[in-house]
């Protein structure tokens, strides 16, 4: 008996210690309705406040590249270029990327007309490209553990543009899944951009 009286113990401790810490590091803890998701996921159990991140993605600033892809899927955890994507990620390539200069790229739904590849199966994101530093500071970004944050993100794709000068920079997005992300744009080279992305999942 008192065998199963300490198991009891033990796991209303951690039941009480996991639930405490969820809510510390959101902020004084949130009434999120439960995840229902079952695709796309990270496949770690998609849990309902768990965010996936994804460092230093590199997005091409040119059409065609071998090295360096413009469309990226969350669920496959890549960047495709444009001579190899299946045409089974369609529904799952979350943003694509376009560069029209220095002063006028931006991320856009792989569907959208303004974007030159047409990929088979693509859903609707939508993307918002110009998030003031008011609305969500940039140096926030690297903080973000918890899905709650991502949830209260308010998107609809602006059709605005960023240039090189804007640079660090947040993108925020909602996939055809109405999973919400953040991108955070941080350098630009020659060939590719830099950015680190989370995804709520």
């Amino acid at each position: 008996m008192r065998k199963y009286f300490l198991l009891l113990v033990i796991a209303v401790i951690a039941l009480t210690y996991t639930a405490c810490t969820k809510e510390a590091g959101i902020g004084g803890g949130t009434n999120n309705p439960g995840d229902t998701t079952t695709t796309p996921g990270s496949g770690s159990g998609n849990k309902a406040d768990s965010v996936v991140t994804f460092t230093d993605v590199k997005f091409s600033l040119t059409p065609a590249s071998e090295s360096y892809g413009r469309v990226f899927s969350s669920f496959k955890g890549k960047v495709y270029v444009d001579s190899d994507i299946p045409d089974s990620v369609g529904k799952y390539i979350d943003i694509a990327f376009n560069n029209f200069g220095a002063f006028s790229m931006f991320f856009t739904s792989p569907n959208d007309e303004s974007f030159d590849l047409k990929i088979p199966g693509t859903l609707t994101t939508l993307v918002r490209n110009k998030v003031p530093s008011d609305t969500f500071n940039v140096n926030a970004f690297d903080t973000i553990a918890h899905a709650s944050t991502l949830k209260k993100l308010t998107i609809a794709t602006d059709n605005e543009s960023f240039g090189s000068s804007d640079m660090p920079l947040l993108i925020f997005f909602q996939n055809g899944f109405a999973k919400k992300g953040i991108i955070k744009v941080k350098a630009i080279t020659t060939d590719y951009i830099v950015a680190d992305v989370k995804v709520m999942y």
